[in-house]
């Protein structure tokens, strides 16, 4: 007899990388292929190719998990203009999926902002090479250099490192600004797994969040996951 997927799972440990905000984070290992999706979302994701339409249905049972774990509901969660998320009034989030050695990654992260003045960001990305010129794309010279002067075994966890952050960096931010940033805008300051997110230059995009933005890490299982929160500047 066939058995169905497990749930999506409370990440605790994932929480962690959200101090200070109410959070509900929830994330499986697994494709969902039995998720019930609401109209707007099956209209979304109808045409895509099987697996792609799995990624998205198992990216929406992890969120309306994280939103029930903060004891709201979300009948559905449409994809925007941008097609980033639309979460529910008073709540917001992010969510990523990736896979490694053929096991699929998928998380959800929802906070409670019930004046509309934060964002979260959440990433999960490999740790492995990058391809000849991406390294150059993702970092500036501050970060090369920094990640150049650790170890060489920690050269390719430490790029990751910056490429998740800014990853989680951007979904949090575009949650208060709508704004494109690039992976030049921003400079990470630390390697340890928590540190800030500055500017490198004055954007006008960002004028309305609080910076540095704040991020945490973790590294576990051959990923590095990410998870920022942004604040909206007070008026």
């Amino acid at each position: 007899m066939a058995t169905s997927a497990p749930a999506p799972r409370r990440a605790p440990e994932l929480e962690a990388l959200f101090p200070d905000v109410q959070v509900a984070v929830f994330l499986t290992d697994v494709l969902l292929h039995d998720v019930e999706l609401s109209d707007d979302e099956r209209g979304f994701i109808e045409r895509a190719v099987p697996g792609r339409r799995a990624e998205f249905a198992t990216g929406r049972a992890c969120a309306r998990a994280a939103i029930e774990g903060l004891g709201r509901s979300a009948p559905s969660i449409p994809v925007g203009e941008r097609r980033q998320p639309e979460w529910p009034e008073g709540v917001t989030g992010a969510i990523t999926h990736t896979r490694r050695e053929g096991r699929q990654f998928v998380a959800a992260v929802a906070a409670l902002d019930p004046a509309g003045d934060i964002g979260v960001g959440i990433d999960a990305e490999v740790i492995q090479p990058l391809k000849d010129g991406v390294r150059d794309m993702l970092l500036v010279t501050a970060e090369i250099a920094m990640v150049d002067a650790t170890e060489p075994s920690e050269h390719e966890t430490g790029n990751i490192r910056v490429f998740s952050a800014k990853e989680a960096f951007y979904k949090a931010q575009f949650a208060l600004t709508g704004s494109w940033v690039g992976f030049s805008d921003m400079q990470l300051t630390s390697l340890s797994g928590t540190g800030d997110l500055i500017e490198t230059g004055a954007m006008d995009a960002l004028e309305g969040i609080e910076l540095p933005a704040a991020f945490r890490q973790t590294v576990t299982d051959g990923l590095v996951i990410s998870g920022v929160v942004v604040r909206r500047r007070p008026s």
